[in-house]
């Protein structure tokens, strides 16, 4: 991240050290440890004279959201921030697990392709490779192409901002919801070193560490990397001596150079690279779909299990919380992803600084999926990926001014990605898909159909993207209270694709040609093309009440590009066209008010917001006839609106809390085309209904996260400490078909750490034991629909209890 900061002297909190003034040089636009700051004008302190015991304020933060460097309290914007103490004393190592300490924030995971990041209930869009994500995802100042390449541990963080509401004006790409900021810690010019080692429950180890120190005297390095394994724990009862399922094996590292040959100039070299190769990503069944009474099978008929029952399953009723599946089918995944960037700073003898960032990012992932049976039915599908994108920022901001400040800049971003669609079904395809159908059911029981059995169906599908912006946004301060802050960005976006599903291959000669070629027959849509431009823009006028209080209102519009549906889905009858994807368009208000009570030691934010979305971009699954297909499409109209409460307190020395919590209400006030639930569409035929009115799926209404941490006094050189968290979400519809039989239910999960430090000279050593998931909460983390009616679930890691010696030197 370009954070510019300049000053000779810092106050170490008196919790974290004793040592209250530090002389350090002054190092112009470098990265620091904000958690260090304590806002406190040095000049006016007598060391001599303060108490390590009187010092309980709530340190600065210092963030970069605005392209300039602010206190997190003085941004008329509504943030969270979590440092990297913070993600230390919680153990949350992966994007999904941010949920437990951010409001307003949902991660839905089951594999690295199949991911979203939504905020206030916007940005639900799992696997869609021909769709980009309403909440931007951003690395040391670069955009994320796809949530995946934010799946993976991580590593050496300095902070973590989540920032709510469009956040387009100044940001690479245009974002409806908001944005997850994550910044690394940048190298340093004194040695800063960390060496870690973790173990726990079902053989867990991760190891990790960080070394910076400068090469020279203009040229500083960093280098960090991780190892993390862990066994599964969901056991497959047809293959029970095989390991078991959803362990963990990733591993990443990643090197920076710092060049700052003057306090006018600084170029960041980063380079990253990450892979993993494990069974992450396998589900349970969640429902076996409608009983019901059919015409012609009798009463309690269920196609699930008729259909499985004839190819030959085993135990095909077992539900999540038996965390057992029965499969002949391997289920793994594969990625490696990484990239490079190159950020440089320039300070103008104006006083105006220039920012340049040049990065390439690649991102690769193969899945190997089964039927979730003992079926030889399909024994492998899934869909591939290979992403690749460059982008390029060049950006100007005004120099210091008491009147006037202002930033504005051009952007580019170039996205390549092309998808691989497979199945490859076994002897019993036909009767595992299709022996609902009455007139075909017969020629399947005596094994003539031949229509699905032992065949190959591949897909192959690109889009290139390409997207131009310019954009501005200046803050004038109109008094030394009121500051009015206008913005504004110009994007255009030319997008190409292309859906391609070959002949299938395999398999024998069938009197059902045509149910065959309904199935999976060949059908290419031809080049497909989108071109738009789309504009984004911010109106906020704050005051300041007084300098412990700051009020603001908002109004911001933000659009997201369109896209294609790159899976055939109901194109062949609905035509090429269905697959395009109309741009998301959101207009957000919001007022909110920024509090620093008790003598600084409680920061209270709080704000109420409504956002209007228009063309809402929504995906899932669909069961259609005999075929689940992929549905991609425009919600219409969408309506978000909440209340979010973020305080920070510190009521006695070396002790710490955070309470956060959000109400959010999102429903849909448009859509009348939404896919219908199996249990409407198995019985009755019937594939649409309408949702107008409905709740968003994927949205609890409620979230409250607690968490806290607190220093013991020090003696002896040793410093025990305890941490711990608890995090509660409401209900939420898990599919988009909002079903009953999708909800996930409220849950919450408990985390603890208990730990001392032991301080050796400057150098420390930190031992832990911890518990993640302390009560053993089973909870859900995602739902999709499945073939024949069923939902299928991802659950979350059940509790791990482990030990930590970590290492600063």
């Amino acid at each position: 991240m370009g954070v510019s900061i300049s000053f000779s002297t810092y106050l170490l909190a008196a919790d974290e050290s004793k040592q209250l003034v530090a002389e350090i040089p002054a190092i112009q636009h470098s990265h620091i440890d904000h958690s260090k700051i304590v806002d406190v004008n040095v000049e006016d302190v007598n060391v001599e004279d303060v108490a390590v015991d009187d010092i309980k304020q709530l340190e600065t933060i210092v963030v970069t959201t605005r392209r300039r460097e602010e206190k997190a309290k003085d941004v008329p914007t509504p943030m969270s921030i979590l440092n990297a103490k913070t993600l230390e004393s919680l153990r949350l190592s992966r994007v999904e697990d941010l949920q437990q300490a951010l409001p307003s924030l949902n991660v839905a995971f089951q594999n690295p392709r199949q991911s979203s990041i939504a905020i206030r209930g916007l940005g639900n869009n799992p696997a869609s490779d021909g769709l980009e994500a309403s909440v931007g995802i951003y690395l040391d100042n670069v955009y994320l192409g796809r949530p995946g390449m934010a799946v993976f541990d991580i590593l050496d963080i300095a902070q973590l901002e989540l920032l709510r509401g469009p956040q387009g004006t100044l940001f690479g790409k245009n974002t409806t919801a908001g944005l997850l900021n994550i910044t690394s810690k940048a190298p340093s010019f004194y040695p800063d070193h960390t060496v870690e080692i973790s173990a726990g429950d079902r053989n867990y180890v991760q190891a990790k560490g960080s070394l910076s120190n400068a090469l020279t005297e203009t040229v500083a390095g960093r280098f960090s990397f991780y190892k993390t394994m862990q066994d599964g724990f969901i056991e497959n009862i047809y293959q029970p001596h095989s390991a078991k399922l959803n362990d963990i094996d990733r591993q990443g590292l990643r090197g920076q150079l710092l060049w700052q040959p003057n306090d006018r100039f600084n170029l960041r070299w980063i380079a990253d690279y990450h892979e993993e190769d494990d069974q992450q990503g396998t589900t349970l069944l969640y429902n076996i779909g409608p009983s019901f009474h059919h015409p012609l099978y009798g009463e309690n008929y269920n196609r699930y299990l008729d259909n499985t029952a004839q190819a030959g399953a085993e135990s095909t009723n077992l539900l999540y919380k038996d965390l057992k599946i029965a499969s002949d089918s391997p289920k793994r995944m594969q990625v490696d992803q990484g990239g490079s960037s190159v950020e440089a700073n320039w300070i103008l003898e104006s006083g105006k600084k220039l920012t340049a960032i040049s990065a390439y990012r690649f991102w690769n992932f193969t899945p190997t999926n089964h039927d979730n049976t003992s079926a030889d039915a399909i024994r492998n599908n899934g869909v591939s990926v290979k992403d690749k994108q460059y982008s390029q920022e060049l950006r100007l901001s005004s120099a210091k001014n008491n009147m006037w400040e202002w930033v504005t800049g051009l952007y580019y971003f170039q996205q390549n990605l092309k998808n691989h669609s497979y199945t490859i079904y076994g002897n019993q395809a036909d009767a595992f898909s299709l022996y609902h159908n009455a007139a075909l059911r017969p020629a399947i029981e005596n094994g003539t159909a031949n229509i699905l059995n032992n065949r190959e169906s591949h897909g192959y599908g690109y889009v290139d993207s390409k997207s131009y912006a310019i954009f501005g946004q200046g803050t004038w301060h109109a008094t030394a209270q009121i500051d009015l802050t206008a913005g504004a960005r110009l994007t255009y976006e030319d997008k190409e694709g292309r859906v391609n599903r070959l002949a299938p291959t395999g398999g024998t000669p069938t009197d059902f040609q045509t149910v065959l070629n309904n199935q999976i027959g060949a059908y290419d849509s031809g080049v497909l093309k989108l071109s738009n431009t789309s504009y984004s823009g911010l109106l906020t006028a704050s005051y300041k009440l007084n300098p412990n209080n700051l009020f603001y209102a908002t109004y911001s519009h933000g659009e997201k590009s369109g896209g294609f549906n790159l899976a055939v889905a109901t194109a062949p009858t609905a035509g090429a066209d269905s697959l395009k994807v109309n741009p998301e368009k959101a207009d957000n208000y919001e007022v909110g008010l920024k509090q620093t009570l008790w003598n600084n030691r409680l920061q209270l934010n709080s704000n109420v917001f409504w956002i209007d979305v228009k063309d809402y971009q929504t995906t899932g699954m669909q069961q259609v006839e005999s075929s689940v297909v992929s549905i991609l499409g425009n919600a219409g109209k969408v309506r978000s609106r909440g209340v979010e409460i973020d305080a920070t307190l510190r009521p006695i020395k070396g002790l710490a809390v955070n309470v956060n919590a959000s109400w959010n209400d999102a429903k849909y006030t448009q859509y009348q085309g939404a896919p219908a639930a199996a249990t409407l569409a198995i019985p009755s035929g019937i594939n649409y209904q309408d949702l107008t009115g409905q709740r968003v799926y994927g949205v609890p209404a409620w979230v409250a996260n607690l968490n806290f941490h607190y220093d013991f006094e020090l003696k002896n050189s040793w410093q025990p400490y305890i941490a711990g968290g608890y995090a509660w979400r409401d209900w939420a519809y898990g599919n988009l078909d909002n079903s009953e039989e999708s909800k996930i239910k409220a849950y919450g999960i408990l985390n603890a750490k208990i730990g001392a430090i032991y301080n050796i000279g400057d150098h420390q050593l930190d031992f832990s034991i911890w518990a993640q998931n302390l009560t053993d909460q089973s909870y859900v983390s995602n739902v999709n629909s499945g073939q024949n009616g069923v939902l299928f679930a991802t659950l979350g890691q059940p509790r791990t209890i482990g030990a930590t010696l970590k290492v600063t030197f």
